[in-house]
């Protein structure tokens, strides 16, 4: 029915494009995301009345759905989603924009978007978007929200 990848945002249908450094990028996060006792996964992530597809998101392993929308669409918990990844190329203005704003109403602690200059962390969600929004540049180590880890922001970003 659509030409290559798609996601609906707020009752829009939105093509996704993944080029190089995208998905070198994507590859460099999913990686580098601490997972011992936590899911890493690339699928769907419904919300309200939107199917945003991030680039990653974390759970809790021992989380379950809160709803079956289909075979192949889960609906989960905000308290059991710890952090939602966007890779910003083509798509910065959405991801820091709608997509922020769509994540923090669903009640996620953490967003992060990606970017060539840094990563935007996101945190303290209300239904009006989240109160606060961090750059972490290439020269610093960003906090991982669920473990006791920092990640240096230049081992995330793809360089091509």
């Amino acid at each position: 029915m659509f030409e290559g990848r798609t996601e609906l945002v707020d009752g829009e249908v939105w093509p996704v494009p993944i080029g190089t450094w995208h998905g070198d990028t994507a590859a460099k996060v999913l990686r580098a995301l601490p997972n011992d006792e936590h899911l890493v996964s690339t699928a769907s992530l419904p919300t309200a009345d939107s199917l945003p597809d991030p680039d990653c998101w974390v759970r809790r392993a021992t989380a379950q759905p809160t709803t079956q929308l289909s075979e192949r669409v889960s609906a989960w918990s905000a308290t059991d989603v710890l952090l939602v990844v966007e890779i910003a190329d083509e798509t910065l203005d959405q991801d820091l924009g709608p997509k922020a704003n769509l994540y923090a109403q669903a009640g996620y602690p953490c967003y992060w978007a990606v970017t060539h200059h840094g990563v935007y962390a996101h945190t303290d969600p209300t239904p009006a978007g989240y109160r606060t929004r961090v750059l972490y540049t290439p020269a610093d180590r960003l906090p991982v929200p669920y473990a006791n880890v920092e990640l240096a922001i230049a081992d995330l970003i793809a360089t091509n």
